[in-house]
C-alpha cells in the first residue's frame, strides 16, 4: 500500500497471514481462558441467585414487620405484667415481714413496759411501807426486835 491511499488492492496472500494470526490468537484465548471465563459466569450466576434469594427474604421480612411489631409488643406487655406481679408479690411479703416485726417489737415493748411498771409499783410499795413502819414503830418496839433477834441468833451459833 502506498501512503497516499491509492494503491493496489490487497491480494489473498496479504490477507492470509493476518487472518491466520487472528485465528491463532482466538484459539489461544479459548484454550487458556475458557475455564476462568466459565468459572466467572458460574460465580456470577451463583451470586445473582444468592442476591435474588436475599432480596426475596428481605421482601418477606418487610412484609412481616407489622406482625413482628405486634408480637414484640405483646411479649413486652406480657413481660411487664409478669414483672408487675413479681413486684407486687415481693411487696406483699415485705409488708407481712414488716407487720410481723412490728408485732414482735410491740410485744417486747409491752413486756418491758409491764416489767418497768411492776418495778415502779414494788419500789413505791416498799417506800410507803418503810415510811409507815418508821411512823408506827416506837423506840421500845425497836429494842424488843433487837432482843428477839439476838436471842434467836445466840443459841444457834
Amino acid at each position: 500500500m502506498s501512503e497516499s491511499g491509492t494503491g493496489l488492492p490487497p491480494t489473498a496472500g496479504d490477507l492470509v497471514w493476518p487472518a491466520l494470526n487472528f485465528v491463532l490468537f482466538v484459539a489461544l484465548l479459548v484454550r487458556f481462558l475458557r475455564e476462568p471465563i466459565r468459572e466467572y459466569f458460574r460465580a456470577w450466576a451463583q451470586a445473582r441467585a444468592e442476591a435474588e434469594a436475599l432480596r426475596a427474604q428481605l421482601a418477606r421480612d418487610i412484609a412481616d414487620l407489622p406482625a413482628l411489631r405486634e408480637r414484640l409488643r405483646a411479649d413486652l406487655l406480657a413481660t411487664a405484667a409478669q414483672e408487675r406481679e413479681d413486684l407486687l408479690e415481693r411487696a406483699r411479703r415485705a409488708a407481712e415481714h414488716i407487720k410481723s416485726d412490728a408485732a414482735l417489737v410491740a410485744e417486747q415493748e409491752l413486756v418491758a413496759a409491764l416489767q418497768a411498771v411492776r418495778t415502779d409499783v414494788i419500789d413505791e410499795a416498799v417506800r410507803q411501807a418503810t415510811t409507815l413502819l418508821r411512823h408506827a414503830l416506837r423506840p421500845d418496839d425497836q429494842e424488843r426486835f433487837v432482843h428477839e433477834f439476838v436471842s434467836r441468833a445466840g443459841p444457834s451459833a
